[in-house]
């Protein structure tokens, strides 16, 4: 994975047989979120390692990654295809600590996530908030 002259508002590349550097993956969500704070950008990190480390697990070969930016909404959105359109994501359990976390995670995490599938490929997809959506009320004293 070379991230050199990847756009920021987008980025699409085909993963490779064996699964990235994590540094590699961590720079590009952190390129899809450089304006949000360091909550934010952990949270895009995470859902995108999560989302990539699935398809390695459970999926097979073509597998592509792609991130984009919906400013309008203040999103991330993070989307992992993969040729086992057969095999639908499952949310996991608690109660399983060696695996079957990762959608717990994404859910967890992300405003938004789902799935798409066609004959021969399936895309598990999530969206990550770059803004902070609560807000603490002020209140005046006086």
């Amino acid at each position: 994975m070379n991230t050199v002259d990847l756009p920021r508002e987008s980025v699409e590349l085909d993963l490779p047989d064996s699964r990235p550097p994590t540094a590699a993956l961590m720079g590009l969500a952190a390129g899809m979120a450089a304006e949000a704070g360091d909550d934010r950008l952990v949270d895009v990190q995470v859902v995108a390692a999560q989302l990539v480390d699935n398809t390695y697990r459970h999926a097979r070969a073509p597998r592509r990654l792609r991130m984009c930016r919906l400013p309008d909404r203040d999103l991330v959105r993070i989307e992992v295809g993969d040729g086992s359109p057969s095999r639908l994501p499952v949310l996991g359990r608690l109660a399983a600590p060696e695996h079957g976390r990762g959608l717990l995670v994404v859910n967890r995490l992300s405003v938004n996530w789902g799935h798409g599938r066609d004959a021969d490929r399936k895309t598990v997809w999530a969206e990550v908030r770059l803004v902070c959506a609560a807000t603490w009320p002020t209140t005046a004293t006086g």
